[in-house]
């Protein structure tokens, strides 16, 4: 089995014993990640996955690390989204080997986008990542097509989004990089968090994280400012994203330097949704997220029991947002509700 530039690359990384990730290149050709004892081989991480088909002119997006491009499972006829990486760039291996482990490590969940398998391709040289396949894009893709979510279906939106945080909060994981284009939705009205590319495993020794990764716009004050974070970290750029959806606008407008946005940040109000303009509930559900110090914010199930949820859940239904879903995608440039 010869993998070319891919298998040369890692086998010189393989050797350096300092570095916290390192890589292996078996006997087999499989390249092995020495600190989780992850393989991918030719075959896959699992049996039965069988042939995947690869369509390289239909590109879904950019995920950490990689194009993400439609795909299709031969045997069943399922259609896959798959990450196609090249791994020769330490960043793009750390973040490979992060989104497979977080997925690995974490119980299955309807809320976290699925992985089904991950490859090397002989003839590309590049590691598939093939994941659930979720046909109507990101939420970015939603805003683009509307003015602002009603507030009963951004409550059902938000509750599976919640969800899906709250899983990885309870399995010591930050994502670090929530925002609306990480975050997928279906025809059938599932909503789902994806992109662990940088997500952080904070285990027993370890309580905070206090790198500076992630989506700049998207980051907490106390990321911007450089001190140690958590969990919380996550509820502020989830804050961002129900503003963004809410009233279909970045509530700090065109950020043109990294100076502009930390004033923003750190020596400006947080931002609040209109009261005259939107329901007490949601405008209490932002601000509860949008708080300078971490450790007011509410934590993922605090807001999932929050006056916003439980007052607007009884009021909608999967079926509704389906409707919804299918009447703003099918339109070329949205239905403006």
């Amino acid at each position: 089995m010869d993998f070319g530039d891919l298998a040369l690359q890692l086998d010189g990384i393989g050797q350096d014993a300092n570095q916290q990730e390192s890589w292996a290149v078996q006997q087999d050709g499989s390249l092995r990640h020495c600190p989780t004892n992850i393989v991918i081989g030719e075959g896959g991480l699992r049996d039965g996955v069988g042939e995947i088909e690869v369509d390289q002119t239909s590109l879904l997006g950019r995920g950490a690390g990689g194009v993400v491009c439609r795909a299709v499972h031969k045997p069943t006829g399922m259609p896959l989204a798959v990450k196609v990486v090249r791994v020769e760039d330490k960043a793009k291996r750390d973040q490979l080997i992060n989104e497979i482990h977080t997925l690995f490590r974490i119980t299955k969940s309807h809320f976290l986008i699925e992985l089904y398998d991950a490859y090397v391709h002989k003839e590309s040289g590049c590691v598939h990542v093939a994941l659930e396949y979720m046909d109507y894009g990101s939420l970015a893709d939603v805003k683009r097509r509307v003015k602002e979510v009603p507030e009963d279906l951004l409550a059902l939106i938000l509750m599976q989004i919640l969800e899906g945080l709250k899983i990885l909060h309870l399995n010591n994981v930050v994502h670090r990089d929530v925002k609306l284009g990480n975050i997928l939705v279906n025809s059938r009205g599932s909503v789902k968090v994806t992109d662990f590319g940088i997500s952080k495993n904070l285990g027993d020794s370890l309580t905070v994280c206090d790198t500076f990764v992630g989506t700049a716009t998207h980051m907490s004050p106390e990321r911007i400012l450089g001190e140690d974070y958590s969990f919380a970290a996550d509820i502020w750029s989830l804050g961002l994203c129900v503003y963004e959806l809410a009233c279909g606008v970045y509530p700090y407008g065109s950020v043109a330097s990294f100076p502009l946005l930390f004033d923003n940040l750190c020596h400006r109000p947080e931002p609040r949704l209109p009261t005259g303009r939107f329901s007490r509930e949601l405008c209490h559900f932002v601000e509860v997220q949008l708080l300078k110090k971490p450790e007011k914010r509410w934590s993922a199930i605090e807001l999932q029991a929050s006056d916003f949820i439980l007052v607007n859940l009884p009021k909608v239904s999967e079926a509704a947002l389906i409707r919804w879903l299918a009447r703003i995608m099918a339109s070329d440039d949205g239905d403006g509700v």
